[in-house]
């Protein structure tokens, strides 16, 4: 994989996660209300925050020449925690339901999950074309 490759894969991945966070958002908005929804976009804030600090994480403990720092290694275990206190004080604070928040939490996981998809459907196609 070329670093252009890579670039676009975590472009596409950033795109995917605001995808669903805004169907999610739009859904729990027309289905549940305005409250639940802006849980819903909060949980999907967290998740783009941790997609962006898991992607900024890799390239700083990556193999490389230059010394690894420690607590690069530990935020990254770090941002669990980082990422349950967040998404506590955001139940906490608006009293909305807690699965709106955790759904809006997993909405970068959808984004992998659907990138994977798409990453597998275009290497059967290229596959397919050059054979």
């Amino acid at each position: 994989m070329t670093d252009r490759d890579l670039r676009q894969s975590v472009l596409r991945l950033y795109w995917l996660t605001a995808f669903f966070g805004l169907l999610g958002f739009v859904w729990y908005f027309w289905a549940r209300g305005a409250l639940e929804a802006f849980g819903f976009a909060l949980g999907a804030s967290g998740s783009v925050g941790n997609l962006w600090l898991f992607s900024w994480l890799s390239r700083a403990i990556a193999a490389t020449d230059t010394a690894r720092k420690p607590w690069q290694a530990g935020l990254f275990i770090g941002r669990y925690l980082v990422l349950f206190l967040v998404g506590y004080a955001i139940v906490q604070g608006l009293g909305v339901n807690p699965l709106a928040v955790v759904l809006g939490l997993f909405a970068s996981t959808a984004a992998v999950l659907a990138a994977s998809i798409i990453e597998i459907i275009q290497g059967l196609l290229g596959k397919q074309s050059t054979d």
